[in-house]
């Protein structure tokens, strides 16, 4: 069996991510419905920081972890992509548990264009003429939620603003994607654990013996995984190739908010996916004749 090379490899990361992060509002949909979202997140960064920090622990790394700490301009990199992710973190849980699930679909839809473009305007990266014809179909398709809607929703907006431009920050740093997550989450953390401290003093904190702080440790784990996949996936291949299989998750998504959770995917959604679903059909269509010319 042939060895992959570092761009197969890419690709195969980069598709685990998204297919884990398709399924990731199913898990938040099982938190009881008094747990906000704020403080969701608090716990999801908490958590995700005791486990990376054991992890790094038992593998020995820590000395990996106190040299970056002396690289300043790395650190402000990640400072940066952590606000950035926390974000996104935030706007997710609480648009799963305000049941918007078909929202955040738009926004994760939006995320590839915005993706793409941050690949050419900050990368240089070049955009074949599908890829350009793609991305107005995919701008068309945005536009036709907008007229639905009167406006796009700001989950829609947020969301894709918020992970763009934390991958672009990401590839910029070039910092291994463990190493990298770790010390955003070091930075979060204080925050995260004020808050918390904050809700336990006003009698106002979920954690507890309950299942609810089992899916609070839990969520580090579905965290990490993913977003570990993803940073690895930026680092061998280019943002343009990931935004092309980011329409993985959202599709996922819209599947699981129609036929688990029962929200309403009126006509205008339908035309507006169905658009986005051609465009990447395009981009592949395009990307199996340039293989095949090249074989």
């Amino acid at each position: 069996m042939p060895r992959l090379n570092e761009s197969q490899k890419g690709v195969i990361l980069a598709l685990s991510a998204f297919f884990m992060w398709g399924f990731l509002a199913v898990y938040f949909n099982l938190f009881s419905k008094d747990v906000d979202a704020y403080e969701i997140l608090a716990h999801r960064i908490i958590w995700s920081f005791f486990l990376m920090a054991a992890v790094l622990c038992i593998n020995g790394k820590m000395g990996e972890i106190f040299a970056l700490l002396k690289d300043i301009r790395s650190l402000k990199a990640l400072f940066l992509s952590g606000i950035f992710i926390t974000i996104n973190w935030g706007v997710y849980v609480y648009a799963v548990g305000s049941g918007k699930i078909l929202d955040t679909s738009l926004g994760y839809f939006i995320n590839p264009l915005i993706s793409m473009l941050l690949g050419v305007i900050v990368f240089k990266e070049r955009l074949s003429k599908a890829s350009a014809i793609a991305v107005c179909i995919v701008i068309a398709a945005v536009c036709v939620q907008i007229y639905a809607k009167g406006g796009l929703p700001l989950v829609s907006i947020i969301l894709p603003l918020s992970f763009g431009f934390y991958a672009m920050v990401r590839k910029m740093a070039k910092i291994s994607a463990f190493n990298g997550l770790f010390i955003e989450t070091f930075f979060m953390f204080p925050f995260a654990l004020g808050y918390v401290l904050w809700l336990a003093f006003h009698s106002q904190s979920h954690f507890g013996l309950n299942e609810d702080s089992l899916l609070m440790i839990a969520s580090s784990i579905v965290t990490i995984v993913p977003l570990v996949a993803f940073n690895a996936a930026t680092t061998r291949i280019n943002l343009t190739t990931i935004g092309y299989l980011q329409y993985i998750s959202p599709t996922i998504a819209i599947l699981c908010a129609v036929f688990i959770y029962g929200e309403i995917l009126d006509g205008y959604k339908v035309v507006s996916f169905c658009m986005i679903w051609l465009a990447l059909a395009i981009i592949s269509v395009d990307k199996f004749r340039k293989r095949s010319k090249n074989e």
